[in-house]
């Protein structure tokens, strides 16, 4: 069964931001009828955005503006996919929701890379992934953001516990949806959040 692999750079993903392993998760690809899926094509579009020739798009460049970074200086530091393992169709269907079948291989999925490469701090910009996820220790929200003028939906977060590792996972909305200035101020005061416990790398 086809399933893309992840994003990843190494070592620049181990130095991350802030010193800490950072994940960026979406909710899925989409292509247009001469693209091809294939295991790579999560690698490729995140390439094509950092040379500039992915046209317009409503993801990337939002995230890394929440992180106040460019383009390379970003991607190249964070591990990302998206929940469903492959794509979910041509782009007429970029907005549908997975089949039942590409939901439980993407939480089986999820599980699976946060174990292997065991991310300090997971964020989860698609409502619809962040609901599919998985067991989850704890889930608690975030505070409100009074100083924004305006009131601040709360955020989801939980932990997951992998062997002697916690990872602290935050669900928000799609940057197509959402506020840009309160998915930033939210990505701050998540950076700012103390880690669960002490991490054994």
């Amino acid at each position: 069964m086809l399933e893309h692999e992840p994003w990843i750079l190494h070592p620049d993903y181990e130095t991350g931001i802030n010193g800490q392993r950072i994940c960026i998760i979406g909710y899925s690809h989409h292509r247009s009828e001469r693209d091809f899926d294939s295991e790579d094509f999560t690698r490729w579009v995140v390439g094509q955005h950092i040379k500039g020739e992915l046209g317009r798009n409503s993801f990337f460049p939002h995230i890394q503006g929440y992180f106040d970074s460019a383009a390379a200086g970003f991607w190249n530091r964070v591990m990302f996919f998206n929940f469903l393992p492959d794509a979910i169709g041509i782009t007429e269907r970029r907005y549908a929701v997975g089949s039942a079948d590409q939901v439980n291989r993407g939480g089986k999925r999820f599980l699976r890379l946060v174990d292997e490469h065991k991310p300090h701090r997971v964020f989860v910009f698609t409502t619809k992934g962040w609901h599919d996820l998985g067991p989850i220790i704890e889930k608690e929200s975030g505070k409100k953001i009074s100083s924004l003028g305006d009131e601040f939906p709360k955020f989801s977060w939980g932990t997951y516990s992998t062997g002697n590792h916690i990872i602290m996972a935050f669900g928000l909305r799609h940057p197509q949806y959402a506020s840009g200035t309160h998915l930033k101020a939210a990505v701050k005061q998540i950076l700012d959040i103390p880690l669960a416990k002490k991490v054994h790398n």
